[in-house]
């Protein structure tokens, strides 16, 4: 296998691509018709959470004059936490989250609907989901990752405790935390992936196949759906989403980076900083910030290659081109 952008035009990822998603009107309609769908989701599901906030972690019922107003001072209090208690971490998570989770995969859902394809078309060229390379890509960037952002916190001197340590002195509550946010985070990565490594992707190679034009068009939308345009909060999410789509391409679907995404996010939610309802300080770009993050996108670029060549973990990971079973099953569907 010799790394090539040829090679990455050619990824069995897009080699199903048909009259779905070649027609203009469908993605209009899974565009739109999933971002209401996002949209109504996203209310509900926030609608839910706060009533779960009532029944279940006390918070007064907005029945009444003076509970509307406890109501939404708690929220209000909530919304400006630092996260770094055990309870403000939790409610957060059960807050944010589901408004997040489950409106992208009613997007999914739809687009998968109006384009009349299997969920699991955007997710991989393989008859099944390769979890052995989402594994392999999660414990790689751990790894490979996990260190540069140890050692730029010991570095820190305004760093604090890890949020694992800060949330509670308690042991027990420690680990709840960290597998509150395994449950939580997890499924927000492969969320994120399919919908902008999967469908999207698949969706701008109908109109180029030149792989450097997927990553920087992927890359960008994928940082600018964050809403969070300061510089280097925005070229950080951009160069990731261009090292996942790289992911994609060379392996044939979203498996390693639904992994690779996750150990990111577990990584700073765990050792960096907590989840938080507040805005993201607008902080400058400088140089050395620059360099780390492309020093970010080439460390993906390398692990994918590291599975794609190693023949070994190629075949461990079944980091390969699928069977031509797996192929023309994929054509007969579309």
């Amino acid at each position: 296998m010799s790394l090539g952008l040829q090679s990455l035009s050619a990824s069995p990822f897009l080699g199903n691509l048909g009259a779905g998603e070649r027609s203009l009107w469908r993605f209009l309609l899974a565009l739109f018709g999933g971002a209401l769908v996002f949209i109504v989701v996203a209310i509900l599901a926030f609608l839910l959470s706060l009533l779960f906030m009532v029944l279940a972690c006390g918070w007064p019922a907005p029945t009444s004059t003076e509970g509307l107003q406890a109501f939404a001072r708690r929220l209000s209090d909530l919304s400006n936490s630092d996260g770094h208690s055990f309870a403000d971490a939790s409610q957060i998570m059960a807050l944010a989250l589901p408004g997040n989770i489950l409106p992208m995969f009613s997007f999914i859902a739809i687009a998968a609907l109006v384009h009349r394809r299997r969920i699991k078309d955007f997710v991989t060229s393989w008859p099944r989901f390769r979890w052995r390379l989402m594994l392999t890509g999660f414990v790689l960037s751990t790894i490979v990752i996990g260190p540069f952002l140890a050692v730029g916190q010991m570095l820190d001197p305004k760093a604090g405790l890890p949020p694992v340590l800060l949330v509670s002195p308690d042991i027990v509550l420690r680990v709840v935390y960290a597998l509150l946010c395994v449950i939580a985070f997890t499924p927000a990565a492969m969320g994120e992936e399919i919908l902008f490594r999967g469908w999207l992707l698949r969706q701008t190679a109908v109109l180029v196949r030149q792989p450097l034009v997927l990553m920087a068009v992927n890359g960008v939308l994928f940082s600018a759906a964050h809403l969070d345009f300061a510089p280097d909060a925005f070229l950080e999410r951009a160069l990731m989403g261009a090292g996942f789509t790289y992911m994609t391409l060379r392996l044939g679907g979203v498996e390693m980076s639904c992994g690779v995404h996750a150990a990111n996010n577990l990584m700073i939610v765990l050792f960096l900083q907590p989840l938080t309802l507040k805005l993201s300080p607008n902080t400058p770009l400088d140089a050395g910030t620059a360099v780390s993050y492309v020093g970010l996108f080439v460390a993906y670029i390398g692990m994918a290659e590291l599975i794609a060549r190693w023949t070994p973990l190629r075949r461990w990971t079944q980091g390969e081109p699928p069977p031509p079973s797996a192929s023309a099953e994929a054509e007969h569907f579309s």
